[in-house]
């Protein structure tokens, strides 16, 4: 992070950005898509009585944000249990919460059927979620993820699969990219051709990285928050130059090293998300998805999860992903779990509570509405302060533990408080 003052008008790197990956232009001016968002999981708004989650789809609802959703698992049963026998049922559902709270839908086609990875028909084992399909079941998911678009076709933006699950060749130590573009390619292929409105986008790996000393496959990609494995961004490379089309390029990763955790101060290593969208840029000329971004938390005693430091350390996230061009970021599961020790938006649910909004949540909606091509984004001289200006608002934000006053204004801002203030 750049300690001065930075007054980054992201204006041109970000309408690069956002460029390839708007819906077609037609007569009527579109809604701009929003920048953020968030992917469901296994527990979301729509699994509890409405009456208990008002907090959560008021939230969902505040302004339109991206939705993601898998096509099996992650809240969503199988949707082809047997060759041609689909159950739409649940998947119908979580689109229906997307709809109601005026989301801005996208899925994400990972998840196989039993039968196309080698188990029984008309079962289904959720141990093996994560195995791919056979290469002999390529063509089989494909026409899954077609049947899918086909029938779901308020949704605009398609990934394919997810991290690669399931596609490792062990003998070689190295992500069988192969295997995951050939399953691209006719994913991509079968999707278009019902679809030409579709926007497809992958490889969706996950970027490693590794402290300095730590690295099994060091690659040139790095900053003091660590190297970034190479056999990653070899996936990359093979996948840009051997696949059928793309309209964006998928990618998630941790602002934290695999065998040393954070290398330097929380807030600093999310410069990571800055840097690497930036390579990512100008290596494959595809605005870059941040499907999952997990900015690492410092160690020793966690933050709780109704404490504002996790909130404020995902804004700062965005702000240098976005100073990166980034085109996207989506909140991986916007209810808080144990499981998951990352900012959400919204507490669970118990047999005695409502959900409740967590710090989260208004700044993210208000990111969802606010930024775009003439969005800027700035650092106090000292770097303590982050602002996030927007047409006629400013998003402000203390990245310290101890009370502050920014720049320009008279009132203190707590410890790693966010206030959002008229703009002068």
């Amino acid at each position: 992070m750049n300690r001065g003052r930075i007054a980054d008008a992201v204006a041109v790197v970000l309408a690069a950005a956002l460029a390839g990956c708007s819906p077609a232009s037609s007569n009527a001016v579109p809604a701009p898509v929003p920048v953020v968002g968030v992917t469901h999981t296994q527990d979301s708004a729509d699994d509890y009585p409405a009456a208990q989650v008002v907090a959560a789809t008021t939230t969902l609802a505040r302004h339109p944000m991206l939705q993601n959703q898998y096509l099996m698992g992650w809240g969503v049963d199988n949707p082809e249990p047997a060759p041609g026998v689909f159950d739409w049922s649940s998947l119908d559902q979580r689109m229906d919460l997307i709809g109601q709270t005026r989301g801005v839908p996208v899925l994400t086609l990972a998840g196989a059927p039993d039968w196309m990875k080698g188990g029984s028909v008309g079962t289904t084992d959720w141990s093996r979620l994560n195995t791919a399909p056979t290469r002999a079941h390529y063509r089989d998911f494909a026409a899954l993820a077609a049947a899918t678009a086909a029938r779901y076709p308020q949704v605009r933006y398609f990934q394919v699969w997810s991290e690669l699950k399931g596609l490792y060749n062990e003998a070689a130590n190295r992500w069988d990219y192969e295997g995951y573009t050939e399953l691209y390619n006719a994913v991509y292929d079968a999707v278009k051709r019902v679809r030409p409105d579709a926007l497809v986008g992958g490889p969706y790996v996950v970027l490693d990285t590794w402290s300095a000393a730590g690295t099994p496959a060091p690659s040139a990609l790095s900053g003091p928050w660590g190297v970034v494995d190479q056999r990653a961004l070899d996936v990359i490379d093979y996948w840009n130059t051997h696949k059928h089309g793309a309209d964006f390029l998928v990618v998630d990763g941790s602002s934290g090293t695999r065998d040393a955790g954070l290398t330097t101060d929380a807030f600093r290593a999310t410069a990571m998300f800055g840097a690497v969208s930036s390579w990512l840029r100008a290596r494959v000329g595809l605005p870059v998805w941040w499907s999952e971004f997990y900015p690492t938390q410092p160690g020793g005693q966690a933050w709780s999860a109704e404490s504002p430091a996790p909130a404020a350390l995902t804004v700062a996230a965005v702000a240098q992903a976005l100073r990166g061009g980034a085109a996207r970021l989506l909140l991986w599961q916007p209810q808080a779990s144990t499981d998951v020790p990352s900012a959400a938006l919204w507490t669970t649910p118990t047999a005695s509570t409502d959900a409740e909004p967590l710090p989260l949540a208004v700044p993210w909606a208000w990111l969802a509405a606010n930024i775009n091509a003439r969005t800027t984004i700035s650092y106090s001289p000292t770097g303590t302060i982050l602002e996030i200006t927007a047409e006629r608002e400013v998003l402000t934000i203390n990245l310290t533990p101890a009370e502050l006053i920014p720049p320009n204004q008279s009132a203190p801002l707590p410890a790693y408080g966010i206030r959002i203030t008229p703009r002068h």
